[in-house]
């Protein structure tokens, strides 16, 4: 009987190895996977640009573009500047940022042409002029764990009336509001996955509508809320939801990548339906965050040496 028992947990051990939460695997990443089957190509052209005089990009985080079309990377050397200014052609302009920085994690760059850049670490966002100078600083403060890497605020989004809203998402779950000044307004969002709720809220962006979307990257969706932090809604797609970016234009862009596989394996820049959340195209590309530049070329961070620049073929 002993030998019996033995074998059969053997063989049930065994078969619990081969599923798919063994490999790290959910079953929301295998309902990506079937969205993502049945979402046509995008037709897109990717254009990489090469650094002039050449600098070593190193796992780039995020990237942006201003009205002049100059490019504004963040990325993780381990020695030299982690912001640098490029222009459309790749020929540098300037850099800066050096020993400010721990995780660099994402630059934005609001209507007046302020350059604005957030340390996942320290969970300190950055105001700076477009040539560097350091305008105003936020600590964002609330940090649980100051030995994790990853421990603080991820992304930022302007409104109309000057106030930020900043993600607090790799420790704490929620989205802060500020005004232009820095001063902290209100906030909302807890650990969880209702309504409301976020596991590593890590993109966020104002739509059209002035609705604030953000993505909650674990639970493999996007949620919406009204400027007061009233939650109005939410597409769950699965897997891990990086990032999201609106074009000027008013398309919606988010990337998408099943659990338990390497990101550059799967990842898989998805435009979406504004009014209905459905997937109406992919690219596969890897992207930490997405931006946006003002002729609604997309800027995908690769984490990698790599900066791209996607356009929709004419």
């Amino acid at each position: 009987m002993r030998s019996f028992l033995a074998f059969w947990c053997a063989i049930s051990f065994a078969a619990l190895l081969l599923t798919p939460f063994a490999r790290g695997q959910d079953e929301g990443s295998e309902r990506l996977r079937s969205l993502l089957k049945a979402t046509p190509d995008l037709a897109l052209e990717s254009t990489e640009v090469a650094v002039d005089p050449s600098i070593a990009l190193v796992g780039v985080s995020s990237v942006a573009a201003d009205q002049k079309e100059n490019l504004y990377v963040i990325h993780r050397p381990d020695v030299g500047d982690p912001i640098v200014e490029l222009d459309r052609s790749g020929h540098l302009v300037r850099s800066w940022g050096r020993g400010m920085f721990h995780v660099p994690h994402s630059i934005r760059i609001d209507a007046t042409g302020a350059v604005w850049a957030i340390d996942a670490n320290t969970s300190i966002i950055y105001k700076f002029t477009p040539q560097g100078k350091k305008l105003l600083e936020i600590n964002v403060g609330g940090v649980p764990d100051t030995a994790q890497e990853f421990c603080g605020a991820t992304d930022i989004a302007f409104a109309k009336n000057g106030h930020l809203f900043a993600t607090d998402g790799y420790c704490n779950a929620r989205v802060i509001e500020y005004d232009a000044n820095g001063n902290k307004l209100k906030e909302w969002g807890s650990h969880g996955s209702g309504p409301g709720e976020f596991q590593l809220v890590h993109s966020i962006v104002i739509g059209p509508n002035g609705n604030i979307y953000v993505a909650d990257r674990e639970n493999g969706r996007i949620q919406w809320f009204d400027q007061e932090g009233k939650f109005l809604g939410q597409w769950e797609y699965g897997g891990q939801l990086h990032s999201l970016a609106f074009t000027k234009s008013g398309d919606l862009y988010a990337v998408l990548h099943p659990k338990g596989v390497a990101p550059e394996k799967e990842s898989y820049l998805v435009k979406i339906n504004p009014s209905s959340g459905a997937l109406i195209g992919k690219y596969p590309v890897r992207s930490h965050e997405l931006g946006i530049a003002p002729d609604d070329t997309l800027l995908p961070a690769t984490r990698s040496s790599q900066l791209l620049l996607l356009k929709q073929r004419q």
